[in-house]
């Protein structure tokens, strides 16, 4: 059975990440020179309230939605489990590298993830980070999976695009991540 991928509501956590960060100005400036990627070959630009990204023109809308306000997945499942994408969306006043941090926190305090990796890059100008991780299932399922996401800020607003496979195809969908993930962009 299919299971939207878990994304994590900062809530507490965000605000002791901006306690911990305190209010000097930032290091994270976003990049003036950034240029957007090109769509890869079978993408087509999905959008919800605010936000905009690329996915597989063979994905389809997702049943299951979770706390996330948009989701796509991917017809053929593996292992019993479909691949998918989703995004959420939650106030967040900051950039975009502290609610990525605020993010990887929260993850790290979830018993059902372990964070495998956290490396700063840009998406959309916005320094920030892409983390990827490993999730334990959850009865009723009973499928490992992987995930790769990354978060933005603007306007008020936290955003996170979240792709997720079964850990054993996640290999197979890792370039299929990236380019969604690298195709992820906020309204400025």
């Amino acid at each position: 059975m299919r299971r939207a991928a878990r994304t994590v509501s900062l809530g507490a956590c965000v605000a002791m990440a901006l306690l911990a960060a305190g209010c000097k100005s930032s290091k994270h400036e976003r990049v003036a020179s950034f240029v957007a990627p090109v769509l890869p070959a079978g993408f087509v630009p999905q959008s919800g309230p605010g936000w905009r990204l690329a996915v597989p023109s063979t994905w389809k809308e997702a049943a299951q939605k979770g706390t996330a306000s948009w989701a796509v997945a991917d017809p053929q499942p593996v292992d019993d489990f479909q691949a998918s994408v989703n995004v959420l969306t939650e106030p967040f006043v900051g950039e975009s590298y502290d609610y990525a941090r605020a993010s990887e926190a929260a993850l790290r305090t979830d018993a059902h993830a372990t964070v495998e990796s956290a490396r700063e890059d840009v998406v959309d100008g916005d320094p920030t980070l892409i983390l990827e991780s490993h999730w334990t299932p959850q009865p009723p399922s009973t499928v490992t999976y992987r995930t790769m996401q990354t978060a933005l800020s603007s306007r008020g607003t936290g955003y996170v695009v979240t792709c997720a496979a079964s850990a054993s195809a996640f290999e197979r969908y890792r370039s299929t991540c990236e380019s969604i993930v690298r195709s992820f962009a906020v309204e400025r």
